[in-house]
């Protein structure tokens, strides 16, 4: 596996030209060791590309990986399959030899917004013009429908249930937990959408954080039962949780403060002033709190104290790399730029050079990169634990980019539309 260094160090100044022939004889023999390292170093291939498979699709077709599947979705029709009734479709592929499943209609009455697998059932959400939106339970062995209903899908829940929000016959936004084997409503409440958050971080909902009637709760998501609350200060304006971490439940009280409670207790652990934005957000960068309260950049507050550790200036983050923090910036000629931040200190680490972050695929890791050659090979590497450096994947022929690795799958575009899928054994 290749592995790339993405910076080098110029702590010392040059020393002075001391004159050509003296200076050369004194380091001969350096120069001949140095070199024989070297030579073998430059020659060392790019990993070849490995055997993959092809999956048809036309230009115009997305895709989505998910519980080991790759599901296609073919907007114009046929695309490269041959169709006597060219209406979109929905087919499915086993990762990684892309073998064909099943291929049906689109069963939905849009675009294929998000799936998630449980057990046999795939369950998808449609979305048409952003305000028409159903969820439907799919077969995993042969794509018939099992189930259908109106709503937008927010997750699933330890117990295997999901989270689906909609309205009842007043026009009231409702939460309701569904059986996901048979599409049966377990329980309904009324709830306003942007009162309720959930962790992010957790492949499934581990917890329901909810402002209803002064009190801000945390709730089982299986029972929707009240697990432990605390009164907020009542206030002109409408409080709103921002985020929700394993440690960390934090809320804008509309006095323009920021609190944050311990998620475990609801016990008040700090509070701060916030920015001027009516409307604050906050979300989890890995170790601290990313907060966008209309100050000058995002500020990154310590959960423990509420202390700002470090503040962004001409960066947007993008998702944490272990300890560090992946950034994207403009120089001053309108070229993304993307870099390696110190999480604690903010601090560069790395310049990524001509290493671009591929968001072309969905559902595919944030720390997948891509890079092309003068040959036309496109490079996929995947920075590192440590965020230290790039490892190389694969080079690839024959393809046009949308790249997305999904443990040691690689997925791309090829030319014509269609997409190709590499398993490499030494990706993780």
């Amino acid at each position: 596996m290749t592995v790339i260094d993405l910076g080098e160090r110029r702590d010392t100044p040059a020393p002075a030209d001391p004159g050509p022939g003296r200076s050369l004889r004194r380091w001969a023999p350096a120069l001949v060791a140095l070199l024989c390292l070297v030579a073998p170093a430059a020659a060392a291939p790019w990993p070849t590309q490995p055997t993959g498979a092809t999956i048809p699709a036309s230009p115009d077709a997305y895709v989505l990986a998910v519980g080991g599947l790759l599901l296609v979705v073919d907007r114009s029709g046929p695309g490269a399959v041959p169709d006597a009734d060219p209406v979109p479709r929905l087919a499915a592929h086993r990762l990684p030899s892309g073998r064909p499943l099943w291929r049906v209609p689109m069963p939905g009455t849009g675009d294929l917004s998000q799936a998630v697998r449980v057990g046999d059932l795939m369950v998808i959400e449609t979305v048409r013009a952003q305000t028409l939106s159903e969820v439907v339970g799919l077969s995993v062995g042969d794509g018939g429908v099992r189930w259908r209903g109106e709503g937008w899908l927010d997750g699933v829940t330890p117990a295997g249930h999901l989270l689906v929000w909609g309205r009842d016959a007043s026009g009231t936004s409702v939460l309701r937990s569904v059986d996901v084997v048979g599409g049966a409503v377990r329980w309904t409440q009324r709830l306003a959408v942007e009162d309720v958050h959930q962790p992010r971080r957790a492949p499934r909902v581990s917890l329901l954080a909810v402002l209803a009637g002064g009190r801000l709760e945390l709730r089982d998501p299986d029972t929707g039962a009240v697990l432990r609350a605390t009164a907020v200060p009542a206030t002109t304006g409408r409080p709103r949780v921002l985020t929700v971490t394993e440690e960390l439940v934090l809320l804008s009280d509309g006095l323009g403060a920021l609190t944050g409670y311990e998620t475990a207790t609801l016990r008040q652990r700090w509070s701060m002033p916030r920015g001027p934005a009516d409307k604050p957000d906050a979300f989890d960068c890995g170790l601290l709190i990313c907060v966008e309260d209309g100050s000058s950049g995002i500020r990154l507050l310590d959960p423990a104290t509420g202390t700002m550790r470090w503040q962004t200036e001409d960066v947007a983050l993008l998702g944490s790399v272990g300890s560090r923090m992946l950034a994207v910036r403009r120089n001053f000629g309108g070229v993304a730029e993307h870099v390696l931040l110190d999480a604690a200190t903010g601090r560069p680490v790395r310049e990524l050079g001509r290493w671009q972050v591929d968001g072309g695929m969905r559902s595919a890791d944030e720390t997948t990169v891509r890079r092309r050659q003068r040959d036309g090979r496109l490079l996929v590497g995947r920075i590192d634990e440590r965020g230290e450096g790039v490892r190389v994947l694969a080079a690839l022929r024959g393809v046009v980019g949308e790249c997305g690795a999904l443990g040691s799958v690689v997925v791309c575009r090829r030319d014509g539309g269609a997409f190709g899928v590499w398993e490499l054994p030494d990706a993780r």
